[in-house]
C-alpha cells in the first residue's frame, strides 16, 4: 500500500518493524487490528477462543462468510484481504484458537477481552516478561469507553493500574441489549491506535481516557497523564 497521506504523521519504518499482540478478537480487537493493518503493521499474534456468530456481525469487523470460523482464523484472513503489508506469509499472523495464558508477549500487548479476570492475567503475565514492553487495555459498554496505556513497568503505573483492576472498576455495567454498538466500537479502536502511534513515535499518551458518547453534549473527556 502507499502510505503517503500518513507519512507525515506517523514513522512508517517503524510502524514495520512493530510486533503487536491482540488479546480478545470481537468488537474491539477486530477493529483495532484492521485499523492497525491498514496503518502498516504486519506483524500480529492473536488470541480468542470464539467464533463468528450473527450476533457478532452488527458490531465487529467479520463477514457474512466468516460466520462458524475461529474469530482468530477469520481476522488473519481479513487482515490480509484489506492490507498488503507483507503479511501474505502466515508467518507475519500467529494465530491461537484459545485463551491467553502465559505464552510469550509481543513488545506491544492490546487487551480487549470483556473479563477482568481476563485482564488479571494478562497483566500479571506482562509484568513477568521482560520482552513486553507496552500495555494497552481498553473497555467498552454501551456508550462508554476506557483506555488505559502503561508505557513502563514505574512502581507508580503499576500501582496506576492495579487500582483499576477491581471488579467495581469495569466500564458501566449494561443490559445485554445495550453491550455494543459500531460507532463506540469505532471511537475506542481510535484512541487505541492513536495511543500505539505514540508510543512508537516516543510521544506521551494518557495513562487513562474516560468517555461517555451519550453525554458528549456536556463533556468530552477525562484524561489522566
Amino acid at each position: 500500500m502507499d502510505f503517503l497521506r500518513q507519512s507525515s504523521l506517523v514513522s512508517q519504518e517503524r510502524i514495520s518493524q512493530s510486533h503487536v499482540t491482540i488479546i480478545g478478537c470481537g468488537a474491539l480487537g477486530s477493529a483495532t487490528a484492521m485499523a492497525l493493518a491498514k496503518m502498516g503493521v504486519s506483524c500480529f499474534t492473536l488470541f480468542d477462543s470464539d467464533i463468528v456468530t450473527e450476533i457478532n456481525l452488527p458490531n465487529q469487523m467479520y463477514r457474512i462468510r466468516d460466520l462458524n470460523k475461529y474469530k482468530v482464523q477469520a481476522l488473519s484472513e481479513i487482515i490480509r484481504e484489506y492490507s498488503d503489508n507483507g503479511v501474505g506469509d502466515d508467518a507475519f499472523i500467529i494465530t491461537h484458537g484459545e485463551n491467553y495464558t502465559n505464552k510469550p508477549l509481543a513488545p506491544i500487548i492490546i487487551i480487549t477481552t470483556d473479563s477482568m479476570s481476563s485482564r488479571q492475567l494478562v497483566w500479571e503475565q506482562y509484568l513477568k516478561q521482560n520482552q513486553a514492553k507496552i500495555y494497552i487495555e481498553a473497555r467498552m459498554g454501551a456508550e462508554e469507553g476506557q483506555v488505559y496505556t502503561i508505557t513502563e513497568k514505574s512502581q507508580f503505573n503499576i500501582q496506576f493500574y492495579q487500582e483499576r483492576l477491581y471488579p467495581d472498576s469495569e466500564a458501566k455495567e449494561a443490559p445485554c441489549t445495550a453491550k455494543a454498538i459500531i460507532y463506540n466500537v469505532f471511537m475506542i479502536a481510535s484512541l487505541i491506535c492513536r495511543a500505539y502511534k505514540a508510543i512508537i513515535q516516543e510521544e506521551v499518551f494518557p495513562r487513562e481516557v474516560v468517555f461517555g458518547l451519550a453525554q458528549i453534549h456536556k463533556y468530552s473527556f477525562q484524561i489522566r497523564v
